[in-house]
């Protein structure tokens, strides 16, 4: 039986945000398309405006792929069943847990900062509009069917596909494709976004035996891991901050780093390294991804559970903010403490009422603990800026910026080519996507030169391949 594949990639091409790959499959009797992740770009003004796009014949699409929850490769899904989806979304138990409250969260955020922005007259836009409501995220929801990773699926006759664990965040996964090419079986990966080992609470990523083709993103291509010590720079920068009577602001994303960065505070006040402070984890999205880790014990490295949590996820002063009202009455509130909020790459929420009250006071700290897109405010801070526009305001930055390099859930470009290397085969062909052009060219440098596969091209927007 002879069939064929193409793959058009509607977003993280070139760029770290906006993951979605469309799949087209063709043989002899029938035919199938899939779209690989479905998230929102994130980012500069000129992504972002590419989310109010209509997706082309989104009503035709089969079925969505999607490999971990992370609101740029889940954050389209309710906009693409506005616009006439009616397929089945496939992803693991843990992940389908974590897409339901990140959903419902940027769809509430969403709604909220378009009221704000109705309020305060900011926006250009009259009426300011959601992308999408709280009713399209529940509507999505109906879509989707949980499937265990290692466990093959079949899409139509002569393709399926399986999930490997991808080590990144709860529930990650590896999305592998097997098809029939003139009776051989072909095998195509997606990557999704690769974890490593590193983390404190969830186990790294499946080793592969095999794969004709990989679709590897590419976020730290070009870095390899930091040795600077994590514990260390935290550890100093809260004792700094307390001493004078500053708060901790931590912006991090709510499933992932949330986690480990709860997680090394908590190992700080029990080697009584930091004082004792009020930790306030400023979000129910947070509160719930947490409550669900504890959920999946075989995916953790953490072995205790009590009650529907994990202890060691829990510091001795654990403060939970619900209300956007607590939230504010927060940014009153002298120092010293620590707040923990989303969005990790300061793209909107309550995170950004937090930075106008603290970043013009020297006392202060802001602490990244992930990778920050270009353009985001986020990364201007981490560069240097000194005055940062918020809600139509220019704040002025006193407060001290750090940036915990070696916290990223992503696997750097050392850890990247350690995992393909322990394929018995490895793949005759690597496509990159999801990175920064400076990242792309460096990793498709890195593998030509230190593996045997010399067939490494670098994806860009819109662009569709043939395999």
């Amino acid at each position: 039986m002879t069939s064929s594949i193409t793959l058009k990639f509607f977003g993280a091409a070139k760029t770290v945000t906006g993951s979605k790959t469309l799949l087209k499959f063709k043989n002899n009797k029938n035919s199938a398309k899939v779209l690989v992740d479905c998230g929102l770009f994130q980012g500069p003004k000129k992504l972002r405006e590419l989310n109010w796009k209509l997706f082309p014949h989104a009503e035709e699409i089969d079925a969505i792929i999607l490999t971990h929850a992370h609101l740029d490769h889940s954050g389209y899904i309710p906009k693409l069943v506005k616009e006439g989806f009616r397929g089945k979304i496939y992803c693991t138990p843990a992940t389908f847990e974590l897409t339901q409250i990140i959903l419902r969260d940027s769809a509430h955020l969403q709604e909220e900062d378009a009221i704000y922005a109705n309020k305060s007259k900011y926006s250009r836009h009259v009426p300011a509009l959601p992308l999408y409501t709280v009713e399209d995220a529940e509507k999505s929801l109906k879509y989707f069917s949980c499937i265990e990773q290692h466990h093959w699926v079949e899409l139509c006759l002569g393709l399926s596909f399986q999930f490997f664990r991808a080590g990144h965040i709860l529930g990650s996964s590896l999305a592998q494709f097997s098809y029939s090419e003139e009776n051989n079986i072909k095998l195509l990966t997606f990557s999704g976004d690769l974890g490593q080992d590193r983390s404190e609470v969830i186990k790294g990523p499946d080793h592969l035996t095999e794969t004709d083709i990989l679709v590897l993103e590419s976020t730290y291509g070009g870095k390899t891991l930091p040795k600077n010590n994590i514990k260390v720079s935290l550890k100093n920068i809260i004792n700094d901050t307390a001493k004078n009577q500053g708060v901790v602001l931590i912006p991090a994303f709510s499933i992932g780093r949330t986690q480990e960065i709860l997680y090394l505070i908590a190992e700080l006040e029990r080697g009584s390294l930091i004082p004792i402070l009020d930790v306030y984890l400023d979000g129910p999205m947070s509160v719930d991804a947490t409550q669900i880790y504890a959920r999946y014990p075989d995916e953790l490295k953490l072995t205790e559970l009590e009650k529907g949590r994990v202890p060691s996820l829990t510091t001795l002063r654990f403060k939970i903010i619900k209300t956007a009202e607590e939230s504010k009455n927060l940014n009153k509130k002298k120092g010293p403490f620590i707040v923990i909020s989303s969005a990790g790459m300061l793209t909107g929420g309550r995170i950004m009422h937090h930075l106008k009250s603290r970043l013009p006071f020297a006392e202060n700290a802001l602490v990244f603990i992930g990778f920050q897109a270009p353009e985001t405010k986020g990364r201007l801070l981490i560069e240097g800026l000194r005055t940062i526009r918020i809600h139509h305001q220019e704040i002025e930055v006193k407060a001290s910026v750090h940036n915990l390099e070696g916290m990223s859930a992503h696997a750097y470009s050392d850890e990247m080519i350690s995992w393909l290397k322990t394929m018995i085969k490895l793949p005759s062909k690597v496509i990159l996507n999801h990175g920064e052009e400076d990242s792309l060219l460096a990793l498709q440098e890195k593998i030509k030169r230190e593996t045997s596969i010399f067939d490494v091209v670098i994806a860009d927007y819109r662009q569709e391949l043939e395999l």
